[in-house]
């Protein structure tokens, strides 16, 4: 038995992405924890034309490795601020191996942003492949790449994870689940 997370789609609303000009990606995540995966990430936007994409990374207690190539890093911003740093992206890449529940694809999806990631125990239970999200294995560099690209050339998969993100979001927000946590606790 488990109780499912919720979100505040009233904090986190949806901005939908023009996906012109520079293409902002964000990687969220300690890069401390090994588990968090971070360097993977790193290694997909190292590949990437800087001229093309702009990288964004936010971390709660780690501060960025020498080698990461970083536009703006948001370090401890209060929780209040976070979902304007998400409207902020076009891309969620979250290259986690274990999470106990995968906050940050949910966060992308409820503001209105695309959401690569690698499955992982914490995600699986609400990103779906080519619905709500792109899922990427671990330890691949290129097919990281080619999901940033899919994303940039498919207008129809775009609004296919536009969609059914927002659909995904709203099934958790905290005023559609608070019943069935209620119940869980009785």
């Amino acid at each position: 038995l488990w109780a499912c997370n919720g979100i505040d789609t009233k904090q986190f609303y949806p901005t939908k992405r023009e996906m012109t000009g520079k293409i902002r990606i964000l990687i969220e995540g300690d890069c401390e924890a090994t588990h968090k995966n971070v360097d993977e990430s790193f290694e997909i936007v190292k590949q990437l034309d800087p001229n093309r994409f702009e990288i964004w990374y936010m971390s709660y207690n780690a501060t960025p490795k020498s080698w990461y190539r970083i536009d703006r890093f948001f370090h401890r911003i209060p929780y209040e601020e976070v979902a304007d740093v998400y409207r902020q992206c076009d891309i969620l890449l979250k290259t986690s191996l274990l999470e106990s529940f995968s906050y940050p694809p949910l966060e992308m999806m409820a503001s209105g942003g695309y959401v690569i990631a690698v499955q992982n125990e914490g995600n699986k239970e609400y990103l779906e492949n080519e619905k709500n999200c792109l899922l990427i294995e671990n330890n691949d560099v290129s097919g990281g790449i080619k999901a940033i690209n899919r994303i940039l050339e498919d207008e129809n998969l775009r609004n296919t994870l536009y969609i059914n993100g927002l659909i995904t979001a709203k099934k958790r927000d905290w005023s559609n689940i608070i019943e069935d946590i209620e119940n869980f606790y009785d």
